[in-house]
């Protein structure tokens, strides 16, 4: 069921946004974090539907021990964090509610240490840990019903359906995948950048990451497309993420481990898989993240 919420703060909240004005990035959510989890079960099912999911229990259990490292310090609810692998050679990354982690096998094999895959990771942890995706959907799903419609649901007099079922339903679950606004962007920075240095991990790493972005686009700008269509550019958030590193203090630790070796075997699938393909004639379809 949705959580009963001031009308009049919603209407203000919608109008605000629809004014264009600066509101913090979960501001604004009708959904409990139970019904976050739903919902990313249900965009996860969808996603991976679509998706070529790589099959490597090692990799998988590496990416996911970092993810395990870093969602033990991450605040926000205590979502059941897991990853997935997803076979492109894009550099990107995403995350859905609730805790469902993806990350491109481009990625993987583009990042040169697990500091630098760890800050990819706490950014998308911490946009699930602030609930952006759940509020985001809620901003578009107060907006396309309106406030009075929005009354009545809120007052519990519409809930034959809960209030997940609705949203995978319709806009919502749409308005999940939607770009995030700057306000959550760089959120996602400074939680992950303060995420990092609780794991252990120096987050001067998710600014070096960004360096290494700016430079794939200069030299191969078609392996960053994605990653550019879905986030800012990076040179103004590699800067403010060094100056928030600047005020963080935390003991280093030693890596999971196993970097290396998870590039390696990745390579090699991605060799097979591309043989594979121009064997077969097959075409790919992607999720627009």
């Amino acid at each position: 069921m949705l959580r009963v919420f001031s009308l009049r703060r919603v209407a203000a909240v919608l109008a605000l946004s629809s004014l264009g004005l600066a509101t913090p990035a979960a501001a604004l959510n009708l959904f409990s974090p139970q019904q976050d989890v739903e919902i990313g079960r249900r965009a996860a099912a969808d996603a991976e539907r679509r998706l070529r999911i790589v099959r490597d229990p090692v990799a998988e259990g590496y990416v996911n021990a970092v993810v395990q490292r870093l969602a033990a310090v991450a605040p926000g609810p205590r979502f059941a964090y897991r990853a997935r692998i997803v076979d492109s050679p894009e550099i990107n990354a995403f995350a859905l509610p609730g805790g469902y982690v993806y990350v491109n096998r481009g990625l993987l094999g583009a990042v040169r240490s697990e500091d630098e895959l760890a800050g990819v990771l706490a950014h998308e942890i911490s946009h699930v840990a602030e609930r952006h995706g759940t509020s985001q959907a809620s901003k578009a799903y107060g907006a396309q019903l309106g406030v009075g419609l929005l009354g009545q649901i809120l007052g519990g007099r519409n809930n034959r359906l809960s209030a997940a079922e609705q949203i995978v339903g319709g806009l919502g679950l749409n308005a999940l995948f939607l770009k995030f606004s700057r306000n959550a962007e760089s959120e996602a920075d400074h939680v992950g950048a303060a995420t990092m240095a609780r794991a252990g991990y120096n987050p001067l790493a998710m600014a070096s990451f960004f360096d290494l972005l700016a430079a794939q686009q200069r030299s191969n700008p078609g392996a960053v497309s994605r990653f550019f269509s879905d986030h800012p550019a990076p040179a103004n958030r590699a800067a403010a993420i060094r100056a928030e590193a600047a005020r963080l203090s935390a003991g280093r630790r030693a890596p999971v481990g196993g970097l290396q070796m998870v590039q390696a075997r990745l390579g090699g699938q991605a060799q097979r898989a591309s043989g594979r393909t121009a064997r077969l004639g097959t075409s790919r379809s992607r999720l627009g993240f």
